[in-house]
């Protein structure tokens, strides 16, 4: 029983690997470029604590959610729209010192020409003790020359306290 659970497990882990590398070789390294180009111009952005640039990289009808914890488990607050989303920046950039930020990509992949999906993690306070590290999921519609986000999903969640 052991041998035919390792024999079954590396057929699964060879078949993830191939399936992986098949997906880099259709663009993928395209889609890093071009994610990494996109994250970097957002975390410049957010260093200049302007809530309206901020909004101006997200489509009219966008959509972000926070995720995070609360006593019952997970809560979820959703923003709708471009004026919702610089709200929710303004109330960020309260009260601001300077900001320091970077964002890590850790996948991107083009769905189509104009559909791009990007995975990965936001610090946003690089000169804290110890900075928070933030999950986040976007995807983005290329609208003329700009690649603007449509669905942001935050993760700011840590370890569960007992």
């Amino acid at each position: 029983m052991r041998r035919l659970l390792t024999t079954v497990s590396a057929l699964l882990l060879g078949t993830f690997f191939v399936v992986t590398a098949q997906g880099q070789d259709q663009g993928g390294d395209e889609a890093i470029k071009l994610a990494k180009k996109l994250t970097e111009e957002g975390a410049a952005t957010f260093n200049t604590a302007n809530a309206k640039a901020m909004a101006d990289y997200y489509t009219a009808d966008a959509k972000v959610t926070l995720h995070g914890r609360n006593d019952q488990g997970f809560s979820a607050k959703e923003y709708d729209g471009r004026e919702e989303i610089q709200g929710l920046y303004a109330d960020l950039f309260k009260d601001r010192g300077t900001i320091r930020s970077k964002n890590t990509v850790e996948y991107a992949k083009l769905l189509a020409s104009d559909v791009l999906v990007i995975a990965g993690t936001f610090e946003p306070n690089l000169d804290a003790d110890k900075p928070l590290k933030v999950p986040f999921y976007q995807v983005r519609h290329k609208r003329g020359d700009k690649w603007l986000i449509n669905s942001l999903q935050i993760f700011v969640v840590g370890e569960k306290k007992e």
